[in-house]
């Protein structure tokens, strides 16, 4: 049985390529022997022959991507009808299924799906925080309600561009 989401050393992951390089044994023996998941091997492998020692490095630390970025790579592996592996080795990227995530979000839910969502634990200063009303004069009060409007109305109408995108995704795949 494997270990999931166990943290391993640049040492234990050279070792393992290099038995591996060597050719006395696949995958799946060395994941066997060394208690792994075998595509994880498979993805130092690649790291490591793509990029270097690097490639495992990176791998052990996240980098972010601001949503211009993650969009500007979606748009260009569109254009130029790459693969995830060849877009990510394009840009450096040493997972290429970080790229398939993002473009699966981006059909699902548009440019708003590449946005980081926050990490960890809501602040408590500013959670169940309400408008009080009462201390509002007039002119607030009809803004706060203009405003409220307003944010309900885009939100209908981004629920309605992702209805229509799904729809058109929908319509792509049965032609």
């Amino acid at each position: 049985m494997f270990i999931l989401n166990k943290k391993h050393d640049l040492d234990f992951k050279l070792k393992l390529i290099k038995e591996y390089k060597e050719g006395n044994m696949g995958y799946d023996s060395l994941s066997n022997k060394y208690d792994i998941v075998p595509s994880q091997l498979k993805t130092w492998t690649y790291q490591f022959d793509t990029f270097g020692i690097d490639g495992l490095i990176s791998s052990m630390t996240r980098k972010k991507y601001s949503t211009d970025e993650k969009l500007r790579i979606i748009q260009y592996r569109i254009t130029n009808q790459l693969s995830y592996k060849e877009t990510a080795r394009i840009f450096e990227i040493t997972n290429p299924t970080l790229i398939a995530q993002w473009q699966m979000k981006y059909n699902q839910y548009g440019i708003l799906g590449l946005e980081s969502k926050p990490k960890g634990r809501a602040s408590k200063t500013m959670k169940n925080k309400k408008v009080d009303n009462t201390s509002l004069n007039e002119s607030e009060r009809q803004e706060l309600i203009r405003l409220r409007e307003e944010n309900r109305r885009l939100e209908i109408a981004i629920a309605l561009e992702k209805k229509l995108q799904s729809l058109a995704r929908k319509n792509q795949t049965k032609k």
